[in-house]
């Protein structure tokens, strides 16, 4: 397995070291130590274009899940003011109904993926405001001493 700190196999680095040292003074037909350091030197910049190229790959996807995430929670809003809108409209409800926008929900892993999950698989969440007790329940009525 190649080391995180080189692009090269450990005994490739052996042999590279040999080669500028022991070996520095044998050539063969095509193969030398300055031959092999300016291979091992193309590798480490391929290497590092690749750093390079997977550091901004990672931005970019990055990127892309804000982006998503932004229209996702435009796209819930649009649905809900279409569903209001829509109430006197039974053809234009249904529609909007067919419509199961994923709910958006960030998960904290390593590298922050965004996890969409269908709206059906969520539990949904009480719409509107609590009802109202009925006047037959008591209630708690507090008095003021010396107020009677």
């Amino acid at each position: 397995m190649f080391s995180p700190m080189t692009a090269m196999h450990p005994a490739v680095q052996a042999l590279l070291d040999l080669f500028a040292t022991s070996l520095a003074d044998v050539r063969f037909a095509d193969v030398d130590g300055p031959s092999l350091a300016r291979y091992a030197a193309e590798v480490e910049a391929a290497a590092q274009a690749e750093a390079g190229a997977r550091s901004a790959l990672d931005a970019a996807h990055l990127a892309l899940q804000e982006k998503q995430e932004a229209l996702l929670q435009r796209a819930q809003r649009a649905l809900a003011y279409a569903r209001v809108y829509a109430e006197s409209d039974p053809t234009l409800t249904a529609s909007l109904e067919a419509i199961g926008l994923p709910r958006a929900t960030r998960r904290a892993t390593m590298g922050d993926v965004l996890v969409l999950a269908a709206a059906s698989e969520m539990s949904p969440r009480p719409r509107g405001r609590p009802r109202k007790r009925p006047a037959s329940e008591p209630t708690l009525e507090m008095s003021m001493p010396g107020a009677e």
